[in-house]
């Protein structure tokens, strides 16, 4: 099980070890509560689809889970305070390899190194949300984007073979958390 502690420093911390230990028992994955620093916030439902995505915007850091078994984990890029990644329960409604980006108002940016979408695109809301690839790797680790979910291109690139249209993705404000015995 996992509980709420407010130290971010201490969510860094065992984060980064169950992603480096890959043991049964440290691949435990539940979400017990959440707080999204304002109030509680309900946990992500139980979803009967074995194969999910939770981002953890504070800990800057998605996993691929499949039941109660994390199978993967890596480091995003998440929204500015003024542009938040939006918390909450979607699908991935597209997937595209080799995007080209077509922002509103602004010229079409078509596949290759100047493509900020880099080289895969998962769209997971009608407004435009999506989890990519990205051209600036440096940005991981940070709240740089307008609201989407950054990755490097070869993690990107790894989930959305793993990901398919449908896939439920959980985005959560989890300040820290903290495994038990």
């Amino acid at each position: 099980m996992w509980t709420i502690r407010r130290t971010t420093l201490n969510a860094a911390l065992i984060l980064s070890a169950l992603t480096a230990v890959r043991t049964p028992a440290a691949l435990a994955f539940s979400f017990e509560a959440l707080d999204g620093g304002g109030g509680e916030v309900a946990p992500p439902a139980p979803s009967p689809e074995p194969l999910r995505i939770v981002i953890n915007v504070p800990a800057r850091r998605l996993f691929l889970v499949e039941g109660a078994t994390m199978i993967a984990s890596w480091p995003v890029a998440v929204g500015r305070p003024a542009t938040p990644t939006p918390v909450g329960s979607y699908r991935i409604l597209q997937k595209a390899k080799d995007p080209t980006w077509a922002p509103r108002g602004r010229p079409s940016v078509p596949p290759g190194p100047q493509n900020p979408l880099g080289t895969r695109w998962m769209r997971i809301s009608d407004s435009g949300y999506g989890i990519h690839a990205t051209n600036d790797p440096g940005s991981i680790g940070y709240a740089r984007s307008h609201g989407c979910v950054r990755m490097r291109v070869a993690d990107a690139e790894a989930l959305y073979e793993l990901a398919s249209v449908g896939m439920r993705v959980d985005i959560v404000c989890a300040l820290a958390v903290e495994t038990q015995p």
